[in-house]
């Protein structure tokens, strides 16, 4: 009763005066009928948030006008799986926010050819706190995306030529999964990419050969398993490093101490061996220790 009373209000209100905003936070929604939504072409901002959808319902009968809309939020729901495609009529998306919900399955097929689904417009995508096992494949055209968040999911590896069909990414953040290993499957060139986040992880190996990324500043691996520095200098002269947490070995952080004096390279320190959480260490100067297991 309470959605078939929503979706009564949402017409009305859009019979009277077109929506330009609507803000449903914290209440018993559980499904959302998106054909509620066709008669409200001024609407600009969608935020669900703290509902308890499971289910999306799609238009039946294609708008006439385009939405407007710029910003969708269903975050925090029980969405488990998700179609983009359902969003097709909202050509001007921005920002996509679906943190926070149970999704195994992210994908944008049917009922259109994915080769003809663009999203133009859309620049970022947050899928944080969900139960992705994998990186999905099927994303129709995203030309404008630079932002791609998977924080808190299951992912177990990172193939990095999965980011190759989005040239104008600037940021990746895969923290706090399940992941153990990178690599690059086929070579990529990513013109934009400026930041790399892998916190947090199981990861022992880690290989980016085949990677071109000019602009690439900051990479961190900063709390996962790692036993030697990756050799990432080498490929990306201009970035900065982070492997604080990890138990490196100290033969390999030797090597690079002259990175680590420079601040090109962030390791665990201390002021003495007791400060390490590691078996060893290196000295930097006279107060500084780089902690490394032996």
């Amino acid at each position: 009763q309470r959605i078939a009373t929503l979706t009564e209000q949402i017409s009305y209100m859009a019979y009277k005066d077109p929506l330009e905003e609507l803000l449903i936070m914290q209440c018993a929604l559980t499904a959302l009928r998106l054909d509620v939504l066709v008669n409200n072409p001024k609407l600009t901002t969608i935020d669900l948030t703290r509902n308890r959808i499971r289910q999306l319902f799609p238009i039946t009968t294609p708008p006439k006008n385009k939405l407007s809309v710029t910003f969708l939020s269903l975050a925090a729901n029980q969405l488990e799986r998700l179609d983009m495609s359902m969003f097709a009529f909202m050509p001007d998306l921005e920002r996509f926010d679906v943190r926070g919900n149970r999704i195994v399955r992210f994908e944008a097929t049917s009922p259109f050819d994915t080769r003809n689904l663009t999203f133009s417009e859309l620049r970022s995508i947050y899928l944080d706190d969900n139960a992705l096992t994998e990186l999905p494949t099927h994303w129709g055209k995203l030309p404008k995306l630079i932002y791609l968040g998977f924080d808190r999911n299951y992912l177990k590896r990172v193939d990095m030529s999965f980011f190759g069909k989005f040239p104008t990414l600037t940021a990746i953040f895969i923290c706090e999964n399940n992941v153990e290993s990178i690599r690059t499957s086929t070579p990529i060139t990513m013109p934009e990419l400026d930041i790399m986040l892998f916190e947090s992880n199981q990861i022992v190996s880690v290989n980016f050969t085949g990677c071109n990324f000019p602009k690439m500043n900051l990479i961190s691996f900063m709390n996962n398993r790692l036993t030697t520095i990756p050799p990432l200098f080498q490929r990306f002269p201009e970035s900065r490093l982070t492997m604080e947490g990890n138990p490196i070995k100290c033969s390999s952080m030797t090597a690079l101490k002259s990175r680590i004096v420079d601040f090109r390279l962030r390791v665990t320190t201390g002021s003495t061996q007791s400060d390490c959480p590691t078996t060893s260490s290196i000295v930097l100067d006279q107060d500084q220790l780089a902690c490394c297991d032996a």
